[in-house]
């Protein structure tokens, strides 16, 4: 078997990620279904041998899933003050037992009603209590849509309530000594087998799913610092302990620390460092960590050791100056979404269609399958511009759902196991509703952990594309005479330039036809949503695209990189190693993910200094997966693209080039013609600018992320107050 083929097939095993899964034979092995009609018959029931996290089969059949096809139902938006100009929420993470659809293991047979508990993002605005979601229990969905303008602030208090008891063998068991996660199957004779991390472990932390109980917040697509209470991504809040049924860490307990630490943020005073918090913040937190750290489950007893105490580990950042990792039960966070100063050193925040997740490493990849991701919508002149031209918006996120990924599932029993659906707003393949000659506005955010939505060129409707990433494009690129894109993943290297990888977004100006019909909306041939053009003829003629003229100009900041200010050039490689020694029998080995040949290791990878301009160019040196990179805090412009599979030739992209802040990289391939299997790349420009501080780069299949695909990076400034007279 070729290099190749050998790393599509454990590709499609580990994560059945994107187009590879369409090549698959639904169902499973006839040898696989011997094996669970064995285990079955041993009087094993299977959920026996999971760990109740796991606990998901067909066998489930719980009832509760809602019916496909319902009528579109939008997310609640928690909305910024126009007098205050400030967005306030309490985002909390909570769980209980959810119901969904997943696909079937049997060949033809249609989704199967699963039900298993989940975490999820519950959220409100205390200032107006109306808005809130979720409304209804009992249902995966995205968490609330936080809709905010540039020049805005936004304070969000997280609270993180978790009760860990819920999740068995998934609560945090790095700290106990056991590593990784663990999931345990039915094997051959109803023996009960370590599917994950397998037996010797063939995973180890940091880099394995661990810590799925503890959280932070990531803006992804916002320009702010990765530092403090900002975009910080390196946090780790823990939940909060539960006392006599109830969360300790609540709003009461936070508000009057929060409010001190918000007015500071509104004028402009963040806190850098411990010292600058409240001084009862400090305390609460402080006793809160100390007492975690003595009655933490620890190989059998309670208590940590000394190397894996939370607060002294938290103790020897502040003596450095350092911000300290490690919370419990709360945290604040506030951004301030920056007008562009005008200057050519600096950037502003991109008004357009972004999101937030869950992003604490080991757990991003389960938290987002059990839903814990939301729109974050900026205003801005863009979206002022547009208005005119739609009847109205419709944010559509899009998310995978399950209890477990595919690693922590019977992989036993289902070695080639079906990814997991895919949802808009938590429905299942919702109806759309439009009028003929109807124009809307549709906000797409691809929020799956691993799966790329690559959009089929619409038939009836038709869409023209606005912005990509949150990004507008250029009027330039913007073309209403192109209705029929379609969206494949990696990008085409010519115009249209639309993706919609795993993290990407993309901003749709949707024409209904002028007379009624039923239009569907698919990816790669499967339907995600429906659109149902009614009978009312209230617009009787086609509202009509923007012409190029009318389109939003594209602010100063987003004008093209400068190649010729490029003071740094790097290589970044992507490599999903498969095991040298597979093995015939389960559990079998999954991929190795590296960047630059290294798994995560906590240690900077890459250091840029502020306000340098640099060219990096991206290779994925594995067949299967288009590795989505992914950065934090600045966006980037495509210059160039190998796609090997198309060509043996580069294609150097015309300007204006279109901005991104997450790219699928080609795999490798035999290029046509050719007889070696060559890597894919992308080329790309970057100014980091305005912020210093750490933060990551990683590939946005977040199982990969997860388990080593991901690098710490910093911004550093080289300017000094020193004088030399």
């Amino acid at each position: 078997m070729s290099e190749e083929r050998v790393e599509k097939t454990h590709a499609q095993e580990e994560e059945n990620y994107d187009s590879s899964e369409d090549q698959q034979e639904s169902g499973v092995s006839r040898r696989d279904f011997v094996l669970k009609t064995v285990a079955l018959a041993s009087g094993l029931a299977l959920s026996s041998l999971l760990p109740e996290f796991a606990a998901e089969s067909e066998a489930a059949q719980a009832t509760g899933c809602a019916s496909a096809g319902q009528t579109f139902i939008p997310i609640t938006e928690i909305t910024s003050s126009t007098s205050t100009k400030t967005l306030q929420a309490v985002l909390k993470v909570l769980n209980e037992k959810k119901s969904y659809w997943a696909a079937s293991l049997q060949s033809g047979q249609g989704p199967v009603c699963n039900s298993g508990q989940m975490r999820f993002f519950s959220g409100y605005n205390p200032t107006n209590p109306a808005q809130k979601w979720p409304t209804t229990s009992g249902v995966p969905t995205p968490g609330p849509t936080l809709r905010a303008r540039v020049g805005d602030t936004v304070q969000i208090t997280l609270l993180n309530q978790v009760d860990v008891s819920a999740f068995g063998n998934t609560i945090d068991v790095a700290e106990q000594g056991q590593g990784c996660d663990t999931a345990t199957s039915v094997g051959p004779g109803g023996s009960g087998l370590n599917t994950y991390p397998g037996n010797p472990s063939f995973e180890n932390p940091p880099n394995c799913f661990h810590g799925s109980s503890s959280t932070n917040l990531h803006f992804h697509g916002t320009h702010v610092s990765p530092s403090s209470i900002a975009d910080n991504v390196l946090l780790n809040v823990r939940p909060s302990p539960i006392v006599n049924g109830k969360p300790v860490v609540n709003e009461q307990y936070v508000q009057a620390d929060f409010d001190q630490i918000f007015k500071a943020c509104v004028q402009g005073h963040s806190p850098q460092k411990w010292a600058d918090l409240p001084p009862t913040w400090q305390q609460k937190q402080q006793q809160l960590l100390q007492e975690y750290d003595k009655t933490a489950p620890w190989k059998g007893g309670r208590g940590l050791p000394p190397e894996e105490q939370l607060w002294l580990q938290n103790e020897g950042a502040i003596a450095s100056g350092q911000w300290p990792q490690y919370y419990v039960g709360g945290y604040a966070s506030c951004l301030q979404l920056p007008i562009w100063n005008g200057q050519p050193t600096s950037m502003g925040q991109s008004p357009g269609t972004h999101w937030y997740h869950a992003h604490k490493h080991g757990s991003t990849a389960l938290n987002l399958a059990n839903g814990m991701a939301g729109a974050f919508i900026i205003e801005g002149p863009y979206d002022d511009a547009l208005r005119p031209f739609y009847t109205k918006q419709l944010v559509m996120v899009l998310q995978q759902i399950g209890t477990q990924l595919n690693l922590l599932r019977n992989a036993a029993l289902a070695p080639s196991l079906k990814s997991d659906l895919v949802f808009v707003n938590g429905q299942m393949t919702p109806v759309v509703q439009m009028k003929p000659n109807e124009m809307q506005f549709w906000r797409l955010i691809n929020a799956c952990h691993q799966r790329g939505i690559n959009l089929d060129a619409p038939t009836g409707i038709k869409w023209v594309q606005t912005a990509q990433d949150g990004v507008q494009f250029n009027p330039k690129n913007y073309n209403p005479s192109l209705t029929n894109a379609s969206f494949p993943i990696p990008a085409n290297s010519q115009p249209p330039f639309g993706s919609l990888a795993p993290g990407n977004r993309i901003d749709l100006l949707v024409q209904a036809p002028n007379a009624p019909g039923t239009f569907q909306v698919t990816f790669a041939g499967r339907l995600l949503l429906t659109v149902q053009v009614t009978n009312d003829r209230s617009i009787p003629n086609p509202m009509p695209f923007p012409t190029p003229s009318q389109f939003p100009t594209m602010p100063g900041f987003l004008n093209d990189i400068d190649p010729g200010k490029v003071t740094v050039r790097r290589d970044l490689r992507f490599k999903s190693t498969p095991p040298r020694n597979r093995g015939t029998n389960p559990p079998y080995p999954p991929p190795v993910h590296t960047i630059n040949d290294k798994q995560f290791s906590g240690k900077i990878d890459q250091t840029m200094t502020l306000g340098d301009t640099e060219e990096w160019t991206l290779y994925n040196e594995s067949a299967g997966a288009a590795h989505p990179f992914h950065i934090h805090v600045n966006p980037f412009q495509v210059i160039e693209i190998l796609n090997p599979a198309v060509s043996a030739t580069p294609v150097k992209l015309p300007t204006p080039w279109v901005w991104w802040d997450n790219f699928a990289i080609p795999p490798a391939a035999v290029p046509p013609g050719g007889t070696q299997q060559v890597s894919g790349y992308v080329k790309i420009l970057s100014r980091f600018v305005d912020f210093t501080g750490i933060y990551v780069l990683h590939c946005h299949i977040l199982g990969h992320e997860d388990r080593g695909m991901m690098q710490l990076v910093q911004v550093v400034t080289d300017t000094t107050i020193l004088k030399h007279h």
